[in-house]
């Protein structure tokens, strides 16, 4: 019995002994181990810190560049001819690069234009209002005013002028993408301008009138890419143009492609543009006749804007260049040379009020 029991301690003693040896040996790897463990865990913890604050930098970053372009994409670029009167004349004009005004209650835009012609001078005066509903929805309207001048009109030493309202327009706009740099536009005219003036019980033509007669629509399609130095706007739009009206005239659809650049300098923002525009399906035709016109252009434009808190100035040209005629001269069968087209000035004024 007593021999049993030494043999059990003496086994018990031989595992305690490996157990002690086992531990010593097994030590020094369980504490790396656990060091590698610890040194990954707080990687792991810093790394998320890190990620924490770029999210953070990153979610203000976006945040001031939503700012950045707030009040951006406000255009007044002629959509293609959309407008009343400018059925013969090149698409492409100005639009809004720097900064315009924010916090009111709404946006007011105002614009003054001088195009001039051969045979005549057409000024426009446009009033838009926008108001913002939430972060991406924009409803509008737009009432233009129109006077149209001709000197000697019918090839008689008679001058002629038109003038009023034109063809009111509404307008609805979706801003999407991670900063809303992209912009939807749907636009609606409705034929509030005159379009069967006379002069001695003869209509005037189509260009001379001050609205279509017609419904009109158009989308466009914005995009501003936001540089350190600047910004580039690029978009393109398709516009109905009324088709044809109770008088017999039509007016073509068209479609344009666009692209514009503004230099950030301080409150000033010059910018170059240029629009490239195809009307399709024929020429304009005023009561069943073909009007001349180029069916493409491309039309160069130079603007410079001044803005501060509570005020946004637009000053700028547009000059289109045409080509591919789409009827002869009145009286002639020889193919309409390309050329300039009717230029432009104007000016802009942006308000946000109350």
């Amino acid at each position: 019995m007593n021999q049993l029991n030494g043999k059990r301690c003496r086994d018990v003693g031989a595992w305690l002994v490996a157990f002690v040896i086992a531990a010593c040996a097994v030590y020094p790897v369980l504490t790396k181990l656990f060091a590698a463990h610890e040194a990954t865990s707080a990687i792991a913890r810093a790394r998320v810190l890190v990620d924490d604050e770029q999210t953070a930098a990153r979610a203000v970053e976006l945040s001031l560049r939503v700012q950045r372009l707030d009040g951006l994409l406000a255009s007044w670029e002629t959509i293609g001819g959309c407008g009343a009167g400018t059925s013969t004349s090149g698409g492409g004009g100005l639009k809004w690069i720097g900064h315009s005004v924010t916090g009111g209650l709404f946006n007011l835009q105002m614009q003054a234009g001088y195009t001039h012609q051969d045979d005549g001078y057409i000024v426009t005066v446009s009033t838009q209002i926008t108001r913002e509903l939430g972060e991406r929805w924009v409803l509008g309207a737009s009432v233009p005013f129109l006077y149209k001048y001709y000197r000697d009109y019918m090839m008689k030493p008679v001058d002629i002028s038109n003038g009023g309202v034109g063809d009111a327009s509404a307008l609805v706009t979706y801003k999407f993408g991670e900063i809303r740099a992209t912009a939807l536009t749907a636009t609606v005219g409705f034929p509030t301008g005159t379009h069967d003036a006379a002069y001695k019980l003869d209509y005037l033509s189509q260009e001379k009138q001050l609205g279509s007669g017609t419904l009109t629509g158009a989308l466009t399609l914005d995009h501003t890419m936001d540089e350190q130095w600047g910004v580039i706007v690029l978009g393109g739009s398709v516009a109905y143009r009324g088709g044809e009206n109770d008088l017999g005239s039509y007016r073509a659809p068209v479609a344009n492609a666009y692209g514009y650049l503004g230099y950030f300098t301080g409150p000033f923002v010059p910018s170059l543009g240029f629009t490239l525009q195809r009307y399709f399906f024929g020429p304009d035709r005023d009561r069943g006749g073909d009007q001349q016109m180029h069916l493409m252009s491309v039309t160069g434009a130079a603007a410079v804007e001044w803005s501060s808190d509570s005020v946004a100035l637009l000053a700028g040209v547009s000059v289109p260049f045409g080509w591919e005629p789409g009827a002869p001269p009145p009286g002639g069968t020889a193919p309409q040379e390309p050329g300039f087209q009717p230029w432009t000035v104007a000016l802009g004024l942006t308000l946000s009020p109350f």
